[in-house]
């Protein structure tokens, strides 16, 4: 039977469904981009799917939620974030538009044409691969190919058909990554746990219980990839280890991070007035239920750092859990950001060698090293610091980042806007990319390349989180002082963590004697820098 174009209420287990460039076959998981597989997160797909059976009609929230989490309380913040790397996995129809249109207060809609076929699905996205049953496990991951396999096999209760050496290769990479979390803990705790008796590697983390240890482990190294879609698939891992073990502190603790990223400076998509309160919640769990947690003790800090701006209270809370764990490569890392964003740039810099003694080969560690020297003006170090950032992860965007803005600011325009084209292309057009991009053809005169991008960013603004703080950036680089300035006070008001750097940032320093700059400096609890001459 031919493709013809429906909108069909009953997905049987040969359809399949295209349109633009894309083809989503439900009876194999895969969402194929001209038969390339795309990968997405099992929830994401799910969704994409319902709203695509629904094309051209509204999906009320209510009503996507009840299907896609039917036996879970979840909170709707898990649709909205969804949404969002639906979004951004599809990109944009030929005419502009987004593919998921919002319906203002109600919900959304599949807003493109899709043909339903119901032929065979094609052996191409898995050519060579075992017979149909089995290649419709083994070609179901993208997600597998992301790092996402065990979610699939433990979080969604399938029972995968690869062989038996798949699984032992699954179990045994869950053995090896909780084993080095452990083997981290344990270095950082100056191996306490032996002096107590000979307690169990479990129970120094908090749990008896071996699928949250599991989850939670897999759920950290998802966070350290920084990126969107992995800080998104640890968000629901967290959730899953508390779900398996309701008093598992460290999961809260984990869950506070993953939040933190998702509303904090280089990331951002959940607005900060999502996030932080969620982050704020869950670091008060772990500590309910574990005060000498170090973990909660940084997560608090870094929140009432960039949120609250409660600039005491987020030091008091550092220097706790420093106190706690001298060798919390990650509070030496947070506590870095304050002491940089008060121009204390010695002592910064003392934390952050201290961070990056304690993990010398992390990815994280390397481009924060490089990010201080950036911030104290020191460019030639945040180069080769950047550089081996880049070496540890050639895609790590945040490293693309740093070491374009050493570029920009030494006048090395075209590599600089290299390097941020990078970052787009690594993080698939994500805005805030985007905008450090835009920044750098604003600088570099190229203002029309600038403007384009600007207006895009505006645009997205409406259908999706994007700060405004990085959108006033852009202004700044444009030397247009007065819609920076518009664009700062609505990020006041979003309570954007960029917001903290607004001393040493670069981009600001012709504004810094423009007294309403120095408004919103103040709002934010600093002291506004006129004299550069101090932070050198």
């Amino acid at each position: 039977m031919g493709p013809f174009c429906a909108r069909v209420s009953t997905v049987v287990d040969n359809a399949h469904y295209s349109f633009g460039p894309f083809r989503l076959v439900p009876s194999e998981h895969l969402l194929l981009r001209e038969e390339l597989p795309i990968p997405l997160a099992p929830k994401a797909y799910e969704l994409l799917l319902a709203l695509v059976k629904r094309h051209g009609h509204l999906a009320s929230r209510e009503e996507l939620m009840q299907e896609i989490w039917p036996d879970s309380f979840v909170e709707e913040i898990n649709l909205t974030v969804n949404i969002s790397l639906l979004r951004k996995a599809l990109g944009e129809k030929p005419d502009g538009r987004q593919y998921i249109a919002t319906v203002l207060k109600r919900g959304y809609r599949f807003d493109a044409a899709v043909c339903e076929s119901q032929q065979e699905v094609e052996n191409a996205a898995v050519t060579g691969g075992p017979p149909a049953e089995e290649a419709k496990d083994l070609a179901s991951p993208p997600q597998s190919a992301n790092g996402n396999g065990i979610v699939d096999a433990v979080t969604e209760g399938r029972k995968p058909k690869a062989s038996l050496y798949a699984a032992g290769l699954v179990f045994v990479a869950v053995a090896i990554l909780a084993g080095l979390l452990l083997w981290r803990h344990y270095r950082s705790a100056g191996n306490s746990g032996l002096a107590q008796g000979g307690q169990s590697q479990s129970n120094q983390l908090g749990t008896q219980k071996a699928q949250a240890l599991a989850l939670y482990t897999r759920a950290r190294d998802l966070w350290s990839k920084r990126s969107v879609e992995s800080v998104q698939q640890s968000l629901e891992l967290f959730h899953e280890a508390i779900d398996a073990d309701p008093k598992f502190a460290a999961a809260y603790a984990g869950l506070a991070d993953a939040y933190i990223t998702a509303g904090s400076y280089g990331n951002s998509f959940l607005a900060p007035q999502i996030a932080m309160p969620k982050a704020k919640e869950a670091a008060q769990k772990a500590l309910a239920l574990d005060e000498s947690l170090p973990d909660a003790h940084t997560s608090l800090a870094y929140i009432k750092l960039t949120y609250d701006w409660d600039w005491a209270g987020a030091e008091a809370e550092f220097k706790r859990a420093l106190a706690l764990d001298p060798n919390d490569a990650n509070a030496h890392h947070w506590y870095s950001h304050e002491l940089m964003a008060q121009g204390r740039i010695q002592e910064s810099h003392e934390q952050s060698e201290q961070a990056l003694a304690l993990e010398p080969t992390d990815r994280v560690m390397n481009e924060h090293m490089a990010w201080h020297h950036l911030m104290a003006r020191e460019y030639d170090r945040s180069i080769a610091q950047a550089n081996k950032a880049i070496e540890i992860d050639p895609n790590f965007v945040q490293a693309h980042r740093v070491l374009g803005l050493d570029y920009l600011y030494t006048g090395k325009f075209a590599e600089a806007c290299a390097e941020f084209k990078k970052g787009v292309d690594l993080s698939h057009g994500d805005p805030v990319a985007q905008a450090y991009l835009a920044r750098c053809y604003a600088l570099s005169h190229r203002t029309g390349e600038a403007h384009q991008i600007l207006n895009s960013l505006i645009k997205d603004a409406q259908e999706r989180y994007i700060s405004s703080a990085e959108i006033a950036t852009v202004y700044a680089a444009l030397a247009d002082e007065m819609n920076s300035l518009t664009w700062l006070q609505k990020a006041v008001q979003e309570k954007a963590s960029a917001l903290i750097y607004l001393n040493v940032d670069p981009v600001f320093d012709r504004m810094r004697a423009n007294p309403h700059f120095q408004a919103i400096v103040t709002q934010v609890g600093l002291i506004p820098e006129v004299d550069e001459t101090k932070k050198k």
